[in-house]
């Protein structure tokens, strides 16, 4: 039997459930946020990129030097991502555009 969606992400989300925006997402209504205007907040902000022939999936909302969330632009945030490990690898471009977009699952969301 395949997995839903809703048990693959959750699956993505466990594994890598060590991340800081992992913990944020798991948890966002115990995690700081900034406003994002229009009366929405974000813990994260999901995007996704390629390096060296990996797919990744990576948060735009970061934590800078003082512990606070910022957003950072997509290209900066991946450097930053990936200086932290903050970032989750896929086999391909699809799978982690698919869990950019996805992910929202874990709370109910489609």
């Amino acid at each position: 039997m395949s997995e839903n969606a809703l048990e693959r992400v959750q699956k993505i989300l466990q594994a890598n459930k060590a991340k800081d925006f992992v913990q944020r997402i798991l948890d966002p209504d115990n995690s700081p946020s900034i406003d994002l205007g229009k009366g929405f907040k974000g813990t994260h902000l999901m995007a996704t990129g390629e390096a060296d022939g990996k797919h990744y999936a990576y948060p735009t909302i970061q934590r800078d030097a003082e512990g606070n969330l910022v957003r950072l632009e997509p290209n900066e945030a991946f450097a930053e991502a990936a200086a932290k490990g903050e970032l989750i690898a896929f086999d391909s471009a699809e799978a982690a555009l698919w869990f950019s977009k996805n992910y929202k699952l874990v709370w109910g969301h489609e």
